[in-house]
């Protein structure tokens, strides 16, 4: 098949700006993603109970990314006041949890996570996550999701 839409670099730049008792503390990084093709951006009323936010598997489909594409994904609560819940899993036991402050991003660069269910100090592999879920604290919030993929 061929398309008219051909891949491109993703420019990604990261900025902070701080002057403390006169003293300039800056710093901006930038990368780029190669062989971007496919871009994905939309807000999502997240409720008060868990909901999808990113599904990977194998192969892309309706609301759903192919885990080996997935190569940036930014999420930002748009909410001023609550903080969302994030549940990045691969099954029922594997999770790890984030709390996204109101008006706070992350940002990720792969599918790839680890963690222990038992309390090891110890993360020696790494596992590929399959579902990124989100739950607000206290009311509805907005999140804004950015995915980049090859």
């Amino acid at each position: 098949m061929s398309s008219t839409v051909g891949k491109q670099s993703l420019t990604v730049t990261i900025s902070e700006a701080i002057n403390l008792k006169g003293n300039n503390f800056a710093c901006k990084t930038q990368f780029e993603v190669s062989n971007i093709s496919n871009i994905s951006s939309r807000v999502l009323t997240i409720p008060t109970h868990e909901v999808d936010v990113i599904i990977l598997s194998s192969s892309a489909g309706a609301g759903t990314f192919a885990s080996s594409s997935l190569k940036y994904a930014r999420v930002t609560n748009l909410d001023n006041a609550n903080f969302i819940r994030l549940t990045f899993s691969s099954g029922s036991k594997n999770q790890c949890q984030f709390k996204l402050d109101p008006l706070r991003s992350i940002v990720f660069t792969n599918d790839q996570y680890s963690g222990s269910a038992t309390g090891s100090v110890s993360f020696d592999s790494f596992a590929g996550f399959t579902n990124l879920k989100g739950e607000a604290n206290t009311a509805d919030c907005a999140l804004e999701i950015y995915v980049a993929t090859t």
